[in-house]
C-alpha cells in the first residue's frame, strides 16, 4: 500500500503545477488578446481566440474519451505451473516412448 504522506506530497505538487500552468495560460491568452486587438479589431480577436480555444478543448475531449482496449486478464501462476508440468511430462513420455 502506498505511503499516505508520499501520496499527499505528490498530490500537492500536482495541484501546484496545475495552478501555475493555469495562471501561465491566462497570462499568455491576455498577451495574445492585447497583441491581436489592434490588428484584427474588437470583433475578430475574440472570435479567433474563442474558436482556437473551442477547437483545442474539442480535441482534448476527443483524446480523453477514446476507448482503450481492456487489459488482459491477470495471469494465474498456478495455472502456468500446471501447464508447464504437463508439457514437461508429455515431453518425457514422448522421449520414453521413442526408446
Amino acid at each position: 500500500m502506498p505511503d499516505p504522506r508520499r501520496l499527499a506530497v505528490a498530490a500537492s505538487l500536482w495541484a501546484l503545477g496545475l495552478a501555475l500552468a493555469g495562471a501561465g495560460l491566462v497570462l499568455m491568452l491576455r498577451a495574445a488578446w492585447l497583441a491581436l486587438l489592434p490588428v484584427w479589431g474588437p470583433v475578430a480577436t475574440p472570435l479567433a481566440m474563442g474558436g482556437a480555444l473551442l477547437l483545442g478543448g474539442a480535441l482534448t475531449l476527443a483524446l480523453a474519451s477514446r476507448r482503450r482496449p481492456a487489459p488482459p486478464p491477470p495471469v494465474n501462476p498456478v495455472a502456468n505451473m500446471v501447464t508447464a508440468f504437463v508439457q514437461g511430462y508429455d515431453a518425457a513420455q514422448a522421449l520414453k516412448a521413442r526408446r
